[in-house]
């Protein structure tokens, strides 16, 4: 495939890695729990490597991050906990960004057949299933917790 491919790839992946790790850290404050927050801050760090790795894979090919990086959030409004935001399953939120990630480097992997960077892609691939794996036992984990504590049971 060409390289024109492999660019909007890896621009889609940088910028999807940093939205996610504010989504992390956004659910990371949400929760209660030290277990659930310790899991949402470890993917938020699992994003920015992310993002690092993608915004250099970019300069290989002479294109800055800031560049591509779509337009900045206000981060004070992502960082604002809202009372109807609070409700949500965050675990269920962020395994649906996961599967979508994941099929973006999947996409990536058949596009780019370069042995370093298959490496690099495939160690974050690896990541994302994991993350989708736990993020699905959580979401279940907290469906039933709600379910169980609002009486129909």
């Amino acid at each position: 495939m060409s390289k024109k491919n492999t660019v909007i790839l890896l621009e889609r992946l940088l910028n999807q890695s940093r939205k996610d790790k504010l989504m992390y850290l956004n659910a990371a404050d949400r929760q209660d729990l030290p277990g659930f927050k310790r899991f949402f801050n470890q993917q938020a760090l699992y994003r920015n490597s992310m993002f690092y790795d993608f915004s250099n894979l970019l300069r290989e090919h002479g294109i800055e991050a800031e560049d591509v990086i779509l337009k900045r959030p206000d981060i004070r409004q992502l960082m604002m906990t809202k009372p109807g935001r609070d409700k949500k399953n965050s675990f269920a939120e962020c395994l649906s960004q996961d599967q979508l990630f994941k099929a973006n480097i999947e996409e990536l992997i058949q596009v780019d057949l370069t042995e370093k960077n298959a490496l690099i892609y495939q160690k974050h691939l690896t990541k994302i299933a994991a993350s989708i794996d736990e993020n699905e036992l959580f979401s279940i984990e907290v469906n039933a917790k709600a379910f169980s504590t609002s009486g129909y049971l």
